[in-house]
């Protein structure tokens, strides 16, 4: 029909204006072979490049049909180019993925031409679109210096591009100085408030307005959608009674915080709103469907859907989307197997795996410690051309982290191009993990020298190993560019830095990290506890334990432990038992075999051996050699030669090499005067073999 339409009208008379009708309308129905015949009869009747309007037609024509290469030659073939000529191909080659050419086309456009204000917005959509800031200034001052700032599609342009590049003081700027401001005008402000998290400022802006659009309220409802805030539910619904209905961008929104906040209930309804609305096979709002039904834990229902929308026909790789968010969710609920299954599968079927659908998988693979499974997807990435991919590679170094193989992560955070800070984070925590604590600091101090952005757990982790070390020296320095930086304050650093200092020994400076702490949580008290007990400050520990009781800070059983040791440390058995008696009976805390093992060697310390072996037959645990070590400790202590005896054998029992077992119990017979005894046990000594002696070292600093 369009074809018949086109050689009636366009080509049987010379008017112009139809013709570019006939153009346009090919662009705009994606009619690529109509479009391309009605270029070739134009040429066959007579047309050329020189006959500018026709040429600029086509070549628009062109750009709507992404075929960049004809209109780049039918560009470069015309004689003469006007405003349009050069504003078509800047636009083109803007849409079609290549602003950086596209600027490189203004450019030269500038030493023919002066561009008018449709031109410079090209520009401008250029510039945001490559986040090029500073020649984005350089249009806005020459427009303003040429008087086009009155031009409010123009200003949209500048407004835009500054949100873009991520410079909303000069958007602002841009936005407070226009004579005239429409919809867009507002809507990209809140848009670029909300994008930032910036909400306060979004809806000071939303409630100046004298009237909204469906765009106004999407953009609340995304923007507190992504900082996670129930808000985003509150706005969907004020904007549902505003009479707008809610659509493919506002669903989506809604059940992400559906799905963040465990909600099934209200996912469940918002359900039936996609479906009251029709939306029930939207690809998009389909993957937030079960994205959120997995996030609730409900994956019977995600697998509901999926199967659902994998049976529904169409093209396979039309639902990428769908096919994410179900190895997502498979992920997320623990089904490892049901992950790598899906990507099998998907890889099977032809589809076009992205960094999401990697993303999942490798996460997937380091919950299950298969270091088979990451090598297969490893080698899947290299082969689909992500293994330079920032996101992916950093979640490859942390996978190859979390099955020990520190050495191939390495190897793979130094193939990486760009390092963000999610990937020095990785590398840094899986060095201290696995004892690597020098490099996980000059890690730390490369990041610093390339002025990358740190984070707290980049810092947390640093200072773990500063502990490791008992880098006191470093330690302080991380200290400092904590405090420099605003880190101090944070949870999440000021417990770490107390550990740190309590492990080198400065608990003074642990108590001043400790006191300037504008909010403590259990871990944070339960650092400075556990630090006190173990530098022989037990009263501290005590009094600090009173002071998160009073405070409202409910103990776990790391608190117990700090606070129990503490006493052990300091002989103050009642302490100790009264402290034990209330981890169960007011904390509803049943005891590990680490307090046990605490009490029993406190217990055994005080000479209360009756006691000691009462807690022994009380524990629910099979009792260890540290238990045993305890009692057989105090017996020497005491000369309790029954004891001891008893203890020793219980520990051989369990590793005769152990020969420490046999120089304690031969102390015990010789302060007992049991001199046979004793001679006996250190000829059997030297017969398992002489332990090696110890060794300790220091940090020097020259």
């Amino acid at each position: 029909m369009l074809r018949r339409c086109i050689t009636t009208h366009a080509l049987a008379d010379t008017n112009l204006e139809a013709i570019a009708c006939a153009l346009r309308r090919c662009g705009r129905t994606q009619a690529v072979r109509c479009g391309r015949s009605l270029h070739a009869r134009l040429i066959k009747l007579g047309s050329s490049p020189s006959d500018v309007f026709v040429a600029n037609n086509t070549l628009s024509m062109y750009s709507d049909l992404s075929i960049f290469n004809d209109a780049r030659t039918l560009f470069d073939e015309m004689p003469n180019r006007n405003i349009v000529s050069w504003t078509s191909l800047i636009s083109a080659q803007t849409r079609l993925g290549d602003p950086s050419e596209a600027l490189k086309t203004f450019a030269c456009m500038l030493e023919s031409e002066e561009p008018n204000v449709f031109a410079y917005s090209a520009a401008l959509k250029a510039c945001a679109s490559c986040a090029d800031l500073e020649t984005g200034r350089w249009i806005v001052a020459r427009v303003s210096r040429i008087g086009f700032r009155s031009d409010t599609v123009l200003m949209n342009s500048a407004i835009d591009m500054y949100v873009k590049c991520g410079s909303l003081g000069e958007a602002r700027g841009v936005f407070d100085g226009m004579v005239i401001r429409n919809l867009t005008s507002w809507n990209t402000m809140i848009a670029g408030y909300a994008l930032e998290g910036r909400m306060e400022e979004a809806m000071e802006m939303f409630y100046r307005m004298h009237e909204h659009d469906r765009i106004s309220w999407n953009a609340l409802v995304m923007g507190f959608a992504r900082v996670e805030s129930a808000r985003a539910l509150e706005f969907a619904c004020a904007m549902r009674r505003e009479g707008f209905s809610l659509d493919e961008f506002t669903f989506p929104c809604v059940l992400n915080i559906c799905g963040s906040f465990g909600d099934v209930g209200m996912g469940q309804n918002v359900h039936s709103q996609v479906i009251k609305f029709g939306f029930e096979w939207s690809c998009f709002i389909g993957s937030a469907l079960i994205d959120m039904y997995a996030k609730c834990g409900k994956l019977d229902e995600a697998e509901k859907l999926f199967n659902g929308f994998s049976n529904n026909g169409g093209i396979v790789g039309d639902k990428l989307a769908i096919w994410n968010s179900m190895v997502s969710g498979y992920s997320i609920n623990g089904c490892g197997n049901g992950t790598l299954n899906l990507v099998s599968k998907m890889h099977r079927l032809g589809m076009r795996l992205d960094y999401y659908t990697f993303s999942s998988v490798l996460k997937a693979c380091g919950n299950l410690w298969n270091s088979r499974f990451v090598l297969q997807v490893h080698g899947l990435i290299v082969t689909c051309g992500f293994h330079l991919d920032s996101v992916v590679a950093s979640v490859l170094v942390d996978c190859y982290v979390k099955c020990g193989h520190v050495r191939d992560a390495f190897q793979q955070f130094q193939m990486i191009p760009y390092k963000d800070t999610v990937s020095w984070a990785a590398m840094i925590s899986g060095c201290t993990q696995h004892g690597l604590d020098s490099l996980a600091c000059s890690l730390f101090v490369r990041m610093i020298d390339l002025e990358m952005k740190v984070d707290q757990f980049t810092i947390s982790s640093t200072l773990k190993a500063c502990s490791n070390l008992a880098g006191l020296e470093f330690g302080k320095q991380v200290h400092a560019f904590c405090t420099k930086n605003g880190y101090e304050l944070e949870e999440v650093t000021s417990t770490s830095l107390i550990d740190m200092y309590s492990k080198c020994g400065e608990i003074d400076d642990g108590m001043r990290v400790f006191e300037s702490a504008t909010q403590r949580d259990a871990v944070c008290w339960t650092g400075i506890i556990v630090g006190c007990g173990q530098n022989g400050r037990a009263k501290d520990a005590i009094r600090l334990f009173a002071e998160m009781l009073i405070s409202g800070v409910e103990p776990n059983e790391i608190t117990f432990i700090g606070v129990l040791s503490a006493c052990r440390h300091a002989g103050l058995v009642e302490e100790a038992c009264s402290y034990f008696k209330v981890m169960r009976e007011q904390h509803n805390l049943f005891p590990l075999s680490e307090h046990f093992c605490c009490m029993i060697d406190l217990l055994g310390r005080a000479g209360k051996f009756e006691e000691a072996e009462r807690l022994i037959s009380e524990m629910p645990y099979n009792t260890s050699e540290v238990i045993w070590h305890s009692l057989l400790g105090g017996s020497r202590c005491f000369d309790n030669a029954g004891i001891g005896k008893s203890a020793a054998e219980r520990v051989l029992s369990k590793s005769s090499n152990d020969t420490s077992t046999y120089v304690a119990l031969s102390n015990v017979y010789a302060g007992l005067g049991m001199w046979d005894d004793s001679a006996r046990l250190r000829e059997v000594m030297r017969k398992v073999g002489m332990k090696d002696a110890g060794k300790s070292w220091v940090d020097l600093r020259i």
